[in-house]
């Protein structure tokens, strides 16, 4: 039986991630934004406005369906040796990736509550997802600063 989802070869836990960087990269690329991968400690991404020259940074998680449960996605959101929750100082934006269905969802750093989030499979086939939750987070952040 063939997958619905555009990539179905299960990955390497470091291939899946290098992955998810570049399909967040692209994202927010084609958002308007410029982007340069970072990978330090917990930045993975730097995105900036071309216009304003604003700048956040992003950190980078990614899940597979093909690891374990086929009908959630657990992203471990937690960083450090402690495995702590981010705060606001870590980084600006969340990005989580499904890879198999090479979609990302933004969310603001400071709006993690929790250690581990999950996500149905079927939260990633909304065609807007990514369009909305970057607008919505870049606005959440704009709303910090003022």
């Amino acid at each position: 039986m063939e997958s619905k989802y555009i990539a179905s070869v299960r990955l390497s836990n470091s291939t899946a991630g290098l992955v998810a960087e570049y399909l967040a990269a692209a994202s927010i690329l084609q958002r308007g934004w410029g982007v340069a991968l970072a990978s330090q400690d917990s930045v993975d991404l730097v995105a900036w406005n071309k216009d304003t020259g604003q700048r956040f940074l992003v950190q980078v998680k990614s899940c597979q369906l093909s690891r374990g449960n086929k009908y959630r996605l657990e992203f471990n959101v937690s960083i450090g040796g402690d495995k702590r929750l981010p705060r606001r100082s870590d980084f600006d934006i969340m990005a989580l990736v499904s890879v198999e269905q090479r979609t990302v969802f933004f969310m603001p750093a400071a709006s993690i509550k929790v250690k581990r989030m999950n996500r149905t499979p079927a939260f990633f086939e909304n065609p807007d997802l990514e369009a909305d939750s970057w607008r919505k987070t870049i606005e959440e952040l704009q709303n910090e600063i003022t």
